[in-house]
């Protein structure tokens, strides 16, 4: 039986006093795709970096593709990484590197193939149809510098699919998005997910971002689980009352979530 690709065993994370998560067990299984939704504050950053040992817990354990993340050195965490594709929630300010939209996405395959090796033309390839995909061809030798927050996210989630990482990590990676690309951005997970079938891990805010291959849910609340299951049997008004407030109406069509007003649901 194949070990599940995320272990988490009686995690503490604490600052200045405050718990900020605390989860007594998760196991996300390999091809899995889950969703960490919750309000403001709830902790789904901090698990994300705690899995990729960018933060250090108080005390607990984290298993990633069997390694034990919370006892590896750095080194060993490097090698881990490679296998971890990863977009944070907030980009990185502009970079004065004179780095192109293309030279940005191909450090995927740089950490593959290894800084002291040249890209393969296979690397190449697959590199521009990361770009392709992402329809950021236009776009592909301007500065990274001087493409706007949209774009700057779409070049990053390119980067981590052209890595083909066995597990993908996103936090919010939607946020800056109009209406058009956030819907190409949860159809494209769909399509990487049919294709490659990673390990997905989704961070975010909205039930309009889950795309629809996402079946199972935890819900985080002040650093704890609140629930967890599949969309239909989470997603229920009573638990969107709970953490998000009253008069919010929750819609579940073909694998696709939502949450609109209701008229007289407030007050």
């Amino acid at each position: 039986m194949t070990a599940p690709d995320v272990i988490i065993e009686q995690l503490h994370v604490a600052a200045a006093g405050r718990t900020i998560l605390s989860i007594d067990h998760l196991a996300i299984e390999r091809g899995e795709v889950l969703a960490v939704l919750g309000p403001n504050g709830a902790g789904k950053t901090t698990l994300l970096k705690t899995c990729l040992g960018l933060r250090r817990p108080t005390s607990g354990r984290v298993t990633i593709l069997e390694q034990p993340v919370t006892q590896l050195g750095s080194a060993a965490l490097t090698r881990l990484r490679r296998h971890i594709g990863y977009i944070p929630q907030e980009l990185a300010a502009h970079s004065q590197m004179p780095l192109t939209l293309r030279e940005v996405v191909a450090i995927g395959r740089t950490g593959i193939a290894g800084l002291l090796r040249p890209l393969r033309h296979e690397d190449w390839e697959i590199i521009d149809e990361g770009i392709a995909r992402l329809g950021l061809e236009p776009l592909r030798d301007e500065p990274y510098a001087h493409l706007s927050g949209g774009e700057q996210r779409k070049t990053l989630i390119a980067r981590a699919m052209v890595q083909q990482p066995q597990i993908l990590m996103l936090d919010e990676p939607t946020a800056h998005l109009d209406l058009g690309w956030r819907e190409h951005i949860v159809s494209t997970l769909d399509q990487l997910y049919e294709q490659a079938r990673p390990t997905l891990i989704l961070v975010c805010h909205e039930l309009e971002v889950l795309p629809a291959c996402c079946r199972r849910i935890v819900l985080l609340q002040d650093g704890r689980v609140l629930d967890q299951g599949t969309p239909e049997e989470v997603l229920t008004p009573e638990r969107v009352a709970e953490l998000y407030g009253p008069g919010l109406r929750v819609l579940h069509e073909s694998n696709r979530h939502a949450v609109i007003p209701f008229e007289g649901g407030r007050g």
